[in-house]
């Protein structure tokens, strides 16, 4: 399938994008390839098949969401170059007047 001109202009206004000569014609080729491929997926017979997650049918492998002790507080603040009321300093990303 070969897209018009139309259909072409379109898609450059969507994408607002301006393409010209060997670009424009390489853009019709490769949405037309992917035209073609979407006509092929559409006659797969899937009468019967529910929805799914994963193509395969697997389930995904997710550990165990366990608590494990953490450094202590203060050793971790000890290691930062700059501590403030408690906390790691850091230099500001949005100045006051900015607010």
């Amino acid at each position: 399938m070969s897209l018009t001109d139309r259909e072409l202009e379109h898609v450059e206004r969507l994408a607002r994008v301006k393409l010209s000569g060997e670009s424009r014609e390489k853009l019709r080729g490769q949405l037309a390839r992917i035209i073609e491929f979407v006509k092929q997926l559409e006659r797969v017979d899937t009468t019967g098949l529910g929805p799914r997650v994963h193509a395969a049918g697997l389930k995904p492998a997710l550990r165990a969401d366990v608590t494990k002790p953490c450094l202590p507080r203060e050793d971790v603040l000890d290691a930062a170059p700059q501590r403030e009321k408690g906390f790691f300093g850091v230099p500001p990303v949005i100045e006051a007047d900015e607010l």
